[in-house]
């Protein structure tokens, strides 16, 4: 009988980014799937999350899969729990971005400015992320450096890292030019209520975060902690920061 440590994992990047992301956690020796989530081919994001899952399934033979979840995709790796209970055994969820509405985050998060423009000017939105695909075609390092302005010791080490760069730079171009649709589809959907959904978790849920994001603030990570009615735990990286604590993660 397969246990929750031997199943295959579901990788839900961030958003920004792109199935990159997953290189940056150590799935130990576990066959890795990793969707391009802005794919959406015009579906409601949760939808084509949904088609991509149900196809990933029926194509590896695997009854059930540990779904894992950095940033905004733990909203993604969250709901598909919620819509797929009987196939998500174990939810691993790193740098949570939880429902706004569970708490008064964003005067603590880095990227407030965007969510904002997504809730009430979605069409300046889209304008700036048209610049940002400019920018990420031609000159990538001023968008990184935009991006990590205020980052500590940790991001800062990641970004001597030629592989985290690379990273980086195909998550821009995926969120703000080839697939900027699906990007701002995500953002639409975050910023819109989906804490209702969490009732409707019942595999047993991880939570890994560094208590110096700027990014998603560790309230948010003891919001979801407080709110999840299935079986939860909680780590707190010490030191660490967004995608650092990405590479922190231990699955188990």
């Amino acid at each position: 009988m397969t246990t929750i440590s031997e199943l295959p994992v579901f990788f839900c990047h961030g958003v920004p980014g792109c199935p990159q992301d997953g290189s940056l956690l150590d799935a130990q020796g576990r066959t890795e799937v990793a969707p391009n989530l802005f794919d959406v081919s015009g579906q409601a994001p949760l939808t084509a999350l949904l088609d991509m899952f149900d196809t990933t399934v029926a194509d590896s033979g695997q009854h059930s899969f540990h779904v894992v979840g950095f940033s905004i995709g733990a909203m993604a790796a969250l709901r598909l729990a919620a819509a797929r209970p009987e196939q998500v055994a174990k939810v691993t969820v790193v740098s949570p971005a939880a429902p706004l509405s569970l708490g008064d985050f964003l005067p603590g998060m880095a990227g407030a400015p965007v969510f904002k423009l997504a809730m009430k000017r979605p069409s300046v939105l889209r304008l700036m992320t048209a610049a940002q695909g400019l920018l990420a075609r031609k000159a990538p390092g001023v968008l990184i450096n935009q991006l990590f302005a205020k980052c500590g010791a940790q991001e800062r080490a990641l970004l001597r890292d030629a592989s985290f760069v690379a990273c980086l730079k195909a998550g821009m171009r995926k969120s703000f030019g080839q697939h900027r649709d699906g990007y701002l589809a995500y953002l639409a959907a975050y910023v819109h209520d989906w804490g209702v959904e969490l009732v409707q978790v019942q595999a047993p849920v991880e939570i890994w975060h560094g208590d110096k994001d700027t990014w998603a603030p560790l309230a948010m990570a003891e919001a979801l902690n407080e709110v999840l009615s299935a079986p939860c735990a909680l780590n707190v990286v010490p030191e660490g920061e967004h995608y650092s604590t990405l590479q922190a993660v231990r699955l188990s």
